[in-house]
């Protein structure tokens, strides 16, 4: 699990610390809930700086109150400094968000390691214990796929689902292309699940995003936003300029929601491009390549 995968689908959509902690014991959350990122930085009047990965602030909606702020911190395995930084965390998060609660959520996929950032800290002040809420892989909610497209997505990028097997790759391209989900999110989706899912099941996200019951949303979505946009840039141009502008931008479109990095060079070489037919070549390379160089291969 990349460090900020998880992260970053819980940054496009906040409301995942919700469900993350419902069900929790001593945990109380608002009938109506608010959400919202706030600030990392848990620096104290203190030489020490602390910076959190994430912080969810949980507010009453009726009232606009804070409830609860979420610390959410990815862990690939247990680290002994972390045990003394934690507490620093939950306790400067709640003096910042002046919130009368404040909880740490763990996110590390790896069940062993799991189990030993579940272990209490101990502060050694009486009745102050830590016990993170740590999700695994083995458990994270909306890996069945009833939960809404992002806590699915945030499921898959845990490890919950596996996007190896077809029903697993399907569960997950689904919540993609649910009409729950914005353009602009479900380009940074496709994004991220791509980046973290292994070599096997990228290549079966892929393949099934070529077939037709997927390919209107995951290729021609791309390709005509692509163009759309070139076009209108291009209009003073001339008709066959726009048509070239179009198709430059959904190469673009496509490198970067597969997050092939091209290079500046390549990004000029389709930008300059007002052959038509090469820039098609390139868009159809872009869907299953592995790498920019396989997309601009001679």
């Amino acid at each position: 699990m990349p460090h900020e995968g998880p992260l970053d689908l819980v940054r496009q959509h906040p409301e995942i610390a919700v469900d993350l902690l419902q069900g929790t014991p001593g945990i109380t959350l608002p009938g109506r809930a608010a959400v919202s990122l706030a600030p990392t930085d848990m620096s104290a009047a203190v030489p020490v700086q602390y910076l959190a990965d994430m912080v969810v602030l949980i507010s009453d909606a009726a009232t606009g109150d804070p409830v609860l702020a979420v610390i959410i911190e990815p862990q690939l395995r247990d680290s002994e400094i972390k045990r003394y930084s934690w507490p620093v965390y939950v306790t400067t998060a709640r003096r910042i968000a002046r919130c009368p609660a404040a909880v740490l959520v763990v996110l590390c996929p790896d069940p062993a390691e799991a189990a030993k950032c579940r272990q209490l800290i101990r502060t050694g002040h009486p009745g102050f214990d830590l016990a993170p809420v740590v999700i695994d892989s083995g458990g994270p909610p909306g890996r069945d796929g009833t939960r809404g497209p992002y806590l699915t997505a945030f499921a898959a990028s845990m490890g919950g689902i596996d996007m190896e097997t077809e029903p697993g790759a399907r569960r997950v391209l689904d919540a993609i292309a649910s009409p729950e989900v914005s353009e602009a999110d479900r380009l940074r989706m496709t994004a991220i699940i791509l980046t973290l899912a292994s070599d096997a099941a990228r290549h079966l996200l892929e393949a099934m995003m070529t077939t037709s019951e997927y390919e209107k949303t995951f290729v021609e979505k791309i390709h005509d936003q692509g163009i759309a946009e070139g076009e209108a840039r291009g209009k003073a141009e001339g008709i066959a300029e726009g048509e070239a502008r179009g198709k430059a931008e959904a190469v673009l479109k496509l490198l970067d929601a597969r997050r092939l990095a091209p290079s500046e060079e390549q990004r000029q070489q389709v930008a300059s491009c007002t052959d038509a037919a090469q820039l098609d070549l390139w868009f159809d390379r872009a869907i299953t390549a592995g790498t920019a160089a396989e997309v601009f291969a001679n």
